[in-house]
């Protein structure tokens, strides 16, 4: 590996020094800024879609969803805008360009026009060059309008169509993405493009501010190729805010003695030298009320269940990322380097379920992760562009369980006769990751690129438990290794555009596994597995009219086993190191409606979804009096849904919206093969075509909010908004196996938060108070582990923009 590692450090720089040398004349004769504005009709409401180049180059942005475009590397000077769209008549408009500044031609208003679709300008190279996201299943939140929220930014993405979050718990706990009914690792998360795979459990979208990131980005299904990534269920991109010199700070306390503070913001100078940072710190004493039964420690038997206060769970967290570089230069789009840190410290209070409770279990970890990120746009020749990052993360996780005591709900504890209230350990799992990534982009014309990307991850793993030295697993290396190649033609015209891809999936992993289990021949063993599969798929979306755009993608996907997956997480994780890939053939289907009718917004959209996954990677529990949980292959299962999604808005004073989700995830393997048993042979799956249990088959979300200016001075805004969510009752096992009223189910759940804001100085000053689950609703998630009670927090915030 090391020597793969060599050559793409090679590569690397022989890239950078070709880039330097080629580009050392331009550098010293021509300087860049950024234009940066929003596009917006007569009335001052955003248009969209439309575009935006400057006249003579091949550069140039979308608008988004807001009407706001931003184009860099513009040589300074003066320059003619060209604004066209669907819709829009042409507009141009003369700008003068400060190098090394971010150059705001503020609101920018156009005319509607009558002409037809053919009629509308097409951009070349410029255009073709940003990403398309057009044809895929794509939803986007705009973080913007959350930037004065008391939420973290996974609780915001609940508002988004088929997302749930599900939790066991307050602040620190774990937490399932769950998407189109796959969930955990099979949706992969990213950070402006990088994937954030093992970036450690502190460094997560649970600890961060909606006030770090512009927008977030929700692939449901089919990915574009530049993410570069085995997702199986779809991904989830946080784009950054490109703001070019702001500071945002934020600070919010609340019930259960929670505090949240955030500081985000960047500089940059006249030369192109620039700076970003986000800082954040988290805790919680999360000593809510849970519903619970009590255990007499004495007799071990069960008495009534009533409402206690959790005792140990407390949970704080720290991190930070800084980047620095230099941005709009001849050589570069940009350079940056950069690091993240982060660390956290969680009082565990109870195992996989509420039947376990802890007093003295502890789980903490630190990460250091160095980066490099760089682009070039025009490389060599015109319309090549290239971009390539590299990570190497360093993240300690320590779990300690060493009391010699047993708990009950009460706080109560009594000696126990062995140490550890789970599994007597004091260990440290070290793991060390390096990831690489390639992406270079082809403009053939105006109306066809080609797209190549290539991803390299290698994680070791080596693990010490200071309470068992005789341990053979101690120090012993474990290491998993993939990569993803992948190859995307895309082909645009005016109604239409596709997206065709090809990948390449090659996994490598050594592990250590248990045999021979109770027998006298008990042994660790090791087991090396390598893998190739290959993928393929394209996305297709055609404007039926200029405000309805229909999508169409297919594929056939691989999803590749994680690390916690097959070597557990030391504590509750259970191993699993012959975990097989997933694959599934994956469609989705959309119609979307975005029209603007004066001062009114109506967005529709609906999707139906089929997957059809073999070797599906199941997280399931122990139900034991000390339970712990563990992923499994399941043959065959067969998702299909459908979801909506209504918004209405009235300018910026009002608005409505909501959307629905169903899913039916059966189990649709007829027949097993029985392995490791005197009987042998092919038995009937008792469970084919049943349900999936503790997977949320029908959930649904809403939210409504008011907007009232210059309320008491000028320049001052109140806001009202509200929320719900609702959750059908499932069940926690198979639905047919056993009789009904034997059943756990996760009961039908509704929760309201509400909140409202005011803010002084055209945004520089806001405070907000909000209350969630306002009817004080128990809330479960995953196996009935309950959530927070009503909460009352308050946020206060500062921001400057120069």
């Amino acid at each position: 590996m090391k020597y793969i590692f060599r050559n793409l450090t090679i590569f690397s720089i022989f890239i950078l020094a070709s880039v330097f040398s080629s580009h050392a004349t331009d550098f010293v004769s021509v300087r860049y800024g950024v234009i940066t504005g929003r596009i917006v009709n007569k009335d001052k409401i955003a248009v969209y879609p439309a575009v935006v180049r400057i006249e003579g180059f091949s550069i140039g942005d979308d608008a988004d969803e807001n009407g706001v475009f931003y184009i860099s590397g513009v040589p300074e000077g003066e320059h003619i805008i060209i604004i066209s769209g669907i819709g829009i008549k042409l507009k141009k408009v003369t700008v003068n360009v400060v190098a090394g500044k971010e150059n705001q031609v503020g609101d920018l208003e156009v005319e509607s026009s009558d002409h037809s679709l053919s009629e509308v300008t097409v951009l070349g190279k410029s255009e073709a060059r940003r990403q398309q996201e057009q044809a895929y299943a794509v939803s986007v939140l705009d973080l913007k309008k959350d930037y004065s929220a008391a939420i973290p930014l996974n609780k915001l993405l609940n508002t988004v169509s088929s997302v749930r979050i599900r939790e066991d718990g307050g602040m620190g706990s774990n937490y399932n993405f769950s998407l189109n009914g796959f969930s955990g690792n099979q949706v992969k998360f990213f950070l402006d493009g990088i994937p954030m795979d093992n970036f450690g459990s502190s460094f997560n979208l649970a600890n961060f501010s909606a006030n770090m990131a512009d927008r977030v980005e929700v692939y449901k299904g089919v990915l574009p190729v530049n993410l570069g990534s085995d997702a199986l269920g779809g991904a989830v991109n946080i784009i950054s805010r490109k703001d070019a010199n702001y500071i945002d700070a934020t600070y919010s306390f609340g019930s259960f003695n929670t505090h949240r503070a955030a500081v985000n913001g960047a500089y940059t100078a006249n030369n192109g030298f620039t700076v970003h940072a986000n800082v954040f710190y988290n805790y919680s004493d999360n000593d809510y009320e849970v519903y619970v039964p009590i255990v007499d420690l004495n007799t071990n038997k069960k008495m009534e269940e009533r409402w206690v206060r959790r005792f140990h769970d407390a949970y704080w967290s720290v991190g930070m990322r800084f980047e620095t570089g230099v941005t709009g230069k001849s050589y570069a789009d940009y350079l940056l380097a950069g690091i993240i840190y982060s660390k956290n410290d969680n009082d565990v209070q109870t195992g996989a379920t509420m039947d376990a409770v802890y007093g003295g279990v502890k789980a903490k970890s630190s990460s250091i992760i160095p980066s490099v990120r760089y682009k070039k746009d025009d490389l060599f020749v015109d319309g090549l562009s290239l971009s390539i990052y590299g990570t190497y993360n360093v993240v300690d996780a320590y779990n300690t369980d060493t009391l010699k005591r047993r708990y009950n709900w009460l706080g109560e504890s009594i000696p126990s006769t062995t140490a550890g209230e789970r599994y007597y350990t004091d260990v440290k799992i070290k793991n060390r990751e390096w990831q690489g990534n390639g992406n270079l982009n082809y403009i053939i014309n105006s109306h066809q690129s080609l797209m190549l990307n290539y991803i390299i991850t290698s994680m070791g793993r080596r693990s010490n438990d200071k309470v068992h030295q005789d341990d053979p697993m101690n120090n012993i290396p474990q290491r998993l290794t993939k990569n993803i190649t992948g190859l995307g033609w895309q082909i645009r015209y005016e109604r239409w555009n596709a997206n065709i891809f090809g990948k390449m999936y090659r996994l490598y992993s050594s592990a250590y596994k248990r045999v021979d289990e109770y027998t006298e021949n008990a042994r660790w063993i090791q087991a090396q597995d390598r893998k190739t599969n290959f993928g393929y798929g394209a996305a297709v979306t055609y404007y039926i009219l200029n405000s309805l755009q229909a999508k169409l993608s297919y594929e056939q996907a691989y999803r590749l086993p994680e690390a916690v997956e097959m070597f557990g997480d030391g504590l509750i994780q259970q191993r699993n190191p012959d975990l097989k890939p997933e694959n599934s053939r994956n469609l989705n289907i959309g119609l979307e409606f975005n029209k603007i009718f004066n001062v009114h917004t109506i967005f529709a959209e609906t999707n139906f979804i089929f997957r059809n996954t073999k070797d599906f990677i199941l997280k399931a529990v122990s139900l034991t009096s000390n339970p712990t949980t563990g992923y499994d292959n399941l043959g065959k299962v067969l998702t299909r849904g459908v979801e909506g999604t209504l918004r209405y808005s009235f300018k910026e004073l009002f608005y409505i919206g909501g959307s629905i989700s169903y899913q039916d995830i059966i189990d649709n393997k007829k027949y097993e093969e029985i392995d490791n048993s005197y009987v042998g042979g092919i038995t009937e799956n008792v469970t084919y075509k049943q349900r999936l249990p503790n997977i949320p088959y029908l959930f649904a979300n809403g939210n409504i909010g008011f907007l009232f200016r210059n309320i008491g001075w000028k320049n001052t805004a109140l806001t009202i908004d509200y929320r719900l969510n609702y959750v059908h009752e499932y069940f926690l096992s198979f639905p047919g196996l056993g009789s009904k009223s034997s059943k756990n189910i996760i009961p039908e759940q509704f929760s309201h938060d509400i909140s409202a804001g005011y803010s002084l100085a055209g945004g520089r000053y806001s405070v907000v108070v909000e209350c969630t689950n306002l009817n004080d609703r128990k809330l479960y998630d995953n196996f009935r582990l309950q959530k927070p009670g009503r909460a009352f927090n308050v946020k206060l915030r500062y921001f400057f923009n120069k």
